[in-house]
């Protein structure tokens, strides 16, 4: 007989009418042993559900028992053909549990899955609304601020503000002018400070032009602040 143990409420579960073709017993003689167990103990009432079947268009009572109810049930049941039976419905039952609790945890998994991708694209609203206020803002220090926990929430890290491009170099002579020396003097100030990048190299003081036969040295506002904070603490 196939299908000995089936889910039902999402429980392991066979029937009466199982029980009573797989043990050669009529289905009647199999009802009131289960009635008989439940006025023994009412414990086993747990055990067994009342259901009914349909049999030429008329309805007749049967029950569904799980693995204790079966366990119970069988165990007045003797000879080879009952313990070939018990086994194979003992199969059956581990089987049918198995599969229950595959399918528990994938309904699981997918409960979880959903759950993170709902929250996922909460952030991904929240954060594309947040980003239209930080375009809007004219305070750019706010926007960048804003900007940073957008991305924080979104990846868990801040967004690394860009260096702007210094838009304006000088070269040492038009430096010196500003702080009443010469290009010599802003160059030895400048060695001091580390200012230079190794030749050909760039950075955030400035940069490296062909002058003629020698590379010359350009400097920006970032160099400027130095020398112009070096002279304030060597006076």
């Amino acid at each position: 007989m196939n299908n000995l143990v089936v889910m039902k409420d999402q429980q392991a579960v066979t029937d009466s009418l199982k029980v009573a073709e797989s043990f050669d017993k009529k289905h009647k003689n199999i009802l009131q042993n289960i009635q008989n167990l439940a006025a023994e103990n009412s414990a086993t009432k747990k055990m067994f559900v009342e259901s009914t079947y349909v049999n030429r268009g008329k309805e007749y009572p049967m029950i569904y028992m799980n693995r204790d109810g079966f366990t119970l049930l069988a165990m007045g049941f003797t000879g080879k053909k009952a313990l070939d039976f018990k086994l194979k419905y003992i199969q059956a039952f581990n089987k049918m549990e198995q599969q229950i609790r595959n399918q528990s945890e994938r309904l699981k998994l997918m409960q979880k899955e959903r759950i993170e991708v709902s929250r996922q694209n909460a952030e991904t609203r929240k954060a594309s609304l947040l980003y239209r206020v930080a375009k809007s803002m004219k305070d750019t220090r706010k926007q960048q601020d804003l900007l940073a926990q957008i991305a924080n929430d979104l990846i868990g890290e801040p967004i690394k503000e860009k260096q702007p491009e210094p838009k304006d170099f000088y070269t040492a002579n038009e430096v010196g002018k500003l702080f009443r020396t010469n290009g010599w003097g802003v160059e030895q100030i400048a060695q001091k400070l580390k200012l230079h990048a190794p030749v050909p190299e760039s950075n955030k003081f400035g940069k490296w032009i062909q002058n003629g036969n020698f590379p010359e040295w350009l400097y920006t506002d970032a160099a400027i602040q130095q020398i112009e904070q070096y002279g304030f603490l060597v006076r």
